[in-house]
């Protein structure tokens, strides 16, 4: 029976953020009463974190279900998560459910913002209830970390679109996966064999032979989570301490260490590679101030210097030194003033910025520009932009272009820094590579037009125009030294392009459609157990593998958490993984999940689905 409590949030005490998700469960499912679970909370989306300390969670839960550790409570930072941990036992048989906890925590703005994490099921099989009666309830005895679940995904750990795996062996992996083993795995040569050999290792007592299967796998592909889990277990194990953690190197490594042998072999290559590059520029960088040294200063020997002393009426002396090259296409002057009354020290004429003697020495060279290339007072550059669609208006999911239009005068061209910020961007995807046009003459006949072209695609309605903002730089085309070239930055501030995105239709639209536009779906279930007694929990990751657009924050009805997303190379959404707990109540198969889109292409919604997996019960 599925107890509900009515209360009151936990506070996050030092969180700020806006829009928190989390997600919560167990290291186990199937468990006996009293053994260990180790809770696990992830709150994930943008947020400080930096003065979070675990929040008691023991008065949130039934006391009757669940005995819960407040004093084992850890916080850490997990990839893109913060993560709190907890040990937690279940007190009594069938099937508990861990309460969905709601949190709260500070907005922005100080508003009060609140975050719920899934429920949990477990199935607690009857124990020994000498240990449970004698449990303190103070202060419980501190169990080893635990390795993590087995891994039920046979492409664990393999590039996205590697080569499926064959019947044989899927039929292979489901029976080790069964009767799990340490040797069970060792006929497997994929990643997913090797993890689940190490996490057997570890319950049967083998830390050594788990080390060294985590130290191999990791060069193979990078240090996840799970290799990490893995290996605390083991360290724990062989240690006999149950707050044992990774060594310091390691965690000072994690950035280097999440990528396999090629990823830190590049690394490396990389860093000696900057390193030079770095050298050679600062070579350059000598070689070339010693040419300016050098010209200078035969420029001051081949030249010619007049003084000239003048006394003036209030009696002060005034010397003037003028310094001129040898064909006089270099000269400057300086005066200086003495006695008398008024004198003003030092001045420099026109041309030059600073003080020579004063706290920046360099000043003096500020605008000097002794060989024309373009050192001299900045000059406002005008730069025209403009944006517009080349379809007016579209429908949501309809492919499109934007083209961006640039006017400079012929006599700057624009650097590569040049950036297009659109407000309306999360309603908006890009589907391939911007391209840049060639210039074409602008009406002005002294000015030029160069256009960017990007592929779009609306995804959401639009009723109103686009606000957008360019920013960049450019610089002259004059020839000379580029030693003494400098950008000009330039902004457009914020302008408008007309725009409209019309809704989806309604005719045909399923209930559950939550905006998921894309040109094809793939959904794939993968249960942790096939063979389950009544009332076991099978926890089923679900793969969604779409070709367009997902909202960040829609998930599948029934799912308890997002567990992950996975990008391509080309920074477009390939995968999300799913989570959810299935009571195996008898029911013959598992349950079938559903995930409804709009095909832009078929101008249609489709639905795509997964599940059905047959179940084989077996006796207590």
């Amino acid at each position: 029976m599925l107890k509900v409590l009515l209360l009151c949030a936990i506070e996050l005490t030092g969180v700020t953020g806006k829009d928190l998700r989390a997600r919560a469960f167990f290291d186990a499912n199937n468990v006996r009463v009293g053994d260990p679970l180790v809770l696990t909370v992830d709150f994930l989306g943008e947020a400080e974190f930096s003065d979070l300390h675990p929040p008691a969670l023991s008065k949130a839960v039934d006391r009757g279900d669940w005995r819960l550790d407040d004093v084992s409570a850890k916080t850490e930072t997990y990839r893109d998560a913060r993560r709190l941990t907890y040990r937690v036992r279940p007190m009594r048989e069938g099937v508990v459910w861990f309460p969905a906890l709601e949190f709260s925590y500070s907005g922005a703005s100080g508003e009060r913002r609140t975050v719920r994490a899934n429920a949990i099921p477990v199935h607690a099989r009857g124990g020994a209830q000498v240990v449970v009666a004698g449990m303190d309830e103070a202060a419980e005895e501190e169990s080893m970390p635990a390795p993590p679940a087995l891994v039920v995904d046979p492409l664990w750990g393999l590039p996205p679109g590697a080569a499926p795996v064959s019947e044989d062996e899927t039929f292979a992996w489901r029976k080790a996966c069964s009767s799990p083993s340490a040797d069970a795995f060792l006929p497997f040569g994929f990643p997913a064999a090797r993890l689940n050999e190490a996490t057997c290792a570890v319950r049967e007592g083998q830390w050594a032979r788990a080390l060294g299967v985590c130290r191999r796998l990791e060069w193979r592909v990078g240090q996840t989570p799970e290799i990490e889990q893995t290996m605390v277990a083991a360290i724990a194990l062989r240690t006999g301490n149950p707050n044992a953690e990774l060594p310091v190197w390691r965690q000072v490594m994690r950035p280097i260490m999440r990528f396999a042998w090629a990823g830190r072999a590049g690394i490396v290559l990389g860093g000696v590679a900057a390193i030079a590059l770095l050298f050679w520029l600062l070579g350059r960088a000598v070689r070339a101030l010693a040419c300016v040294a050098v010209v200078l200063s035969a420029m001051c020997v081949l030249g010619e210097t007049v003084e000239t002393v003048t006394t003036n009426a209030d009696g002060s002396v005034t010397k003037t030194t003028v310094m001129r090259g040898g064909n006089g296409g270099f000269s400057f002057s300086m005066s200086s003033t003495s006695g008398g009354s008024g004198g003003k020290g030092v001045s420099l004429p026109r041309g030059f910025g600073g003080d020579p003697f004063g706290s920046d020495p360099f000043d003096m060279f500020a605008n000097f520009d002794p060989f024309g290339g373009g050192r001299g007072a900045r000059r406002k550059v005008d730069v025209g932009v403009s944006l517009e669609p080349d379809k007016f208006p579209v429908d949501v999911g309809e492919d499109f272009r934007l083209v961006l239009s640039v006017e400079t005068p012929r006599s700057v061209a624009l650097t590569e820094n040049l950036s297009l910020s659109i407000e309306e961007s999360g309603l908006l995807q890009q589907t391939g590579s911007g391209q840049t046009m060639r210039p074409v003459q602008a009406k002005n006949p002294t000015n030029v037009v160069t256009r960017f072209v990007f592929p779009m695609r609306a995804v959401a309605p639009v009723a109103g125009p686009l606000h957008y903002s360019v920013a960049g730089e450019c610089v002259s085309r004059s020839r000379g030294f580029s030693f003494f070239r400098q950008a000009t930055p330039f902004s457009s501030g914020r302008r408008t392009a007309r725009f409209c995105a019309s809704p989806l239709p309604e005719e045909g639209r399923p209930d559950d459609f939550g905006g998921i536009v894309a040109e094809g779906v793939d959904v794939f279930e993968l249960p942790d157990l096939i063979k389950v007694c009544t009332n076991d929990i099978v926890t089923i990751t679900y793969k969604v593998r779409p070709r367009g657009y997902v909202p960040p924050m829609w998930q599948p009805r029934d799912v308890a958490f997002e567990w992950m997303r996975r990008n391509g190379g080309d920074g477009r959404l390939q995968e999300i993984e799913y989570r959810r707990y299935f009571v195996a109540d008898g029911t013959p198969e598992t349950p079938r999940l559903s995930v409804s889109y709009w095909d832009p292409r078929a101008k249609r919604y489709k639905t795509a689905s997964a599940g059905g997996t047959k179940l084989v019960y077996m006796s207590d």
